[in-house]
């Protein structure tokens, strides 16, 4: 049985931040005792240098709150993560994290020394090569932000634990698993890496930001900040994404890291397993909460994506809006196939090339500009 701590927060008050992080650590039994003397990494969402008000970051003020806790604790926080795209200097100054580390005193990792960590069960890849800094800390803190997601459905705690892998390799990973499922397969594959591959183990915990979510086309600028009002704790990232799931309204059995995870058992396997402490789910549960648009579940209701006609025809794929596009090409920088060229004289959009693009969408993730949205595929469009 997992215990999942959901409170509600009503805002990035620090005081209120504060009250509810430290409940929630004791509400799903993780001893604050274990950050004394400790190393302890924070692994926040800092997917691109989004404005704190952009519900694309994990807020600036749960982390100083979360960091607060392990310093008062007698922890020694590091900071860890690794931009898709942008710069990790460049992505703590536009969201307010700089400020932040240096009054705190929080080093951040050098995600430039990697180490593999292996999970022999897994089922795409058994051995990743992720930050140093998760080697040498003694306690793991992820700060996931909750949001919607084009490929995964939702992003939340087990998604999170991807920024562990530096850089463009996260880029690489896409491009070796094209596909929904095997590429969910493979998040778990990290997540187990997680679980498993220290030796000895860490304490894991997952303290996720749904404050306020982002709903839409998440997880980047194409997604619309939506309050949801909660902080959800617990030690089993599973438990704690199929309650956030929950809350948000949306339905945890189109999210396919959920539904592969629980038959994999990496934790709980099933909800009969979770145990809300707290608030109930009833009590904190949104309406009208708005999924991403793509690309659907096209794998998991048995559309045959093996073949390529139909992975083209009947699957959405990402367009450009002319009028919004900047030129920055971002997109192109992190397209795991080189799918994206720059735009031609006179254009003022880049070109995609179709028929090479594996629907991965990471162009999207990254865009600054909201340019970018998912055109739905003829079969998406007769089904809805």
């Amino acid at each position: 049985m997992a215990e999942v701590s959901l409170l509600r927060c009503g805002g990035y008050a620090p005081g209120e931040l504060k009250e509810r992080i430290i409940e929630g650590f004791e509400g799903c039994r993780f001893p604050l005792k274990s950050f004394h003397g400790t190393r302890v990494v924070l692994k926040p969402n800092l997917l691109s240098a989004a404005g704190p008000e952009s519900g694309i970051v994990t807020h600036p003020g749960f982390f100083r709150a979360a960091a607060e806790i392990v310093i008062d604790h007698g922890g020694r926080p590091v900071l860890a993560e690794s931009p898709a795209v942008a710069s990790l200097h460049h992505a703590l100054r536009t969201t307010g994290y700089d400020e932040i580390l240096k009054h705190l005193g929080i080093p951040v990792a050098d995600l430039s020394r990697v180490a593999r960590i292996s999970y022999p069960e897994a089922k795409r890849f058994k051995t990743f090569e992720i930050a140093h800094a998760f080697f040498d800390a003694e306690v793991i803190v992820n700060l996931p932000k909750f949001k919607t997601h084009g490929l995964t459905y939702v992003t939340a705690s087990v998604k999170n634990l991807f920024g562990a892998v530096p850089g463009m390799r996260k880029s690489q990973l896409h491009m070796k698993l094209p596909k929904r499922e095997e590429f969910c397969e493979a998040i778990l594959d990290l997540y187990g890496a997680f679980l498993k591959g220290f030796h000895p183990g860490k304490p894991l915990v997952h303290l996720m930001d749904a404050v306020v979510a982002l709903e839409g086309n998440g997880p980047g600028t194409g997604g619309r900040p939506r309050k949801m009002g909660a902080v959800i704790t617990g030690t089993d990232g599973l438990a704690v994404d199929w309650v956030a799931t929950c809350v948000s309204g949306l339905n945890p059995r189109l999210s396919p890291i959920l539904v592969l995870g629980f038959l994999r058992g990496l934790g709980v396997s099933s909800e009969q397993e979770i145990e809300v402490v707290g608030r109930q789910i009833e009590d904190m549960r949104i309406e009208g909460f708005v999924p991403a648009s793509g690309p659907g579940m096209t794998g998991i209701i048995g559309v045959p994506l093996i073949k390529t006609l139909l992975n083209k025809l009947f699957v959405g794929k990402p367009v450009a809006k002319e009028d919004r596009c900047s030129l920055c090409y971002q997109c192109m920088k992190i397209c795991p196939v080189q799918a994206i060229e720059k735009a031609p004289a006179g254009v003022n959009m880049p070109q995609f090339d179709y028929d090479a693009c594996i629907r991965c969408f990471c162009c999207l993730e990254v865009c600054p500009q909201d340019a970018l949205s998912i055109r739905r595929g003829m079969l998406q469009r007769f089904l809805r």
